[in-house]
């Protein structure tokens, strides 16, 4: 259990609210569509790379939003990836949810 994980779960203790979310609370997603990359790494070969921008989701693909989300956006990114390469792309080795900051 991941350090965000037990804080929410301790929170729905504390409320007395056991029921009013499974293991993430719910928010509104904010992000690019098409803020993705895909790159090659050793042993895992191409990578798609998903930048979560300002998105306050727990990057987590248990949560619903977060899934739809990464299957959405890993649909785009086969179809950029096929007009790119002119190759197609069965599935992602590794999919990252990341946040890009740039200052």
């Amino acid at each position: 259990m991941t350090a965000f994980e037990n804080y929410f779960r301790s929170l729905k203790r504390v409320l007395g609210r056991e029921d009013i979310y499974d293991i993430w609370p719910d928010f509104e997603p904010e992000y690019g569509e098409r803020e993705f990359t895909w790159v090659t790494l050793r042993g895992l070969g191409e990578v798609l790379l998903l930048n979560c921008g300002r998105c306050e989701g727990p990057s987590d693909v248990r949560h619903p939003r977060c899934k739809a989300c990464v299957e959405s956006r890993s649909r785009l990114a086969k179809n950029v990836y096929k007009t790119v390469t002119g190759r197609e792309k069965d599935r992602w080795s590794t999919v990252v949810l990341c946040r890009i900051h740039v200052f």
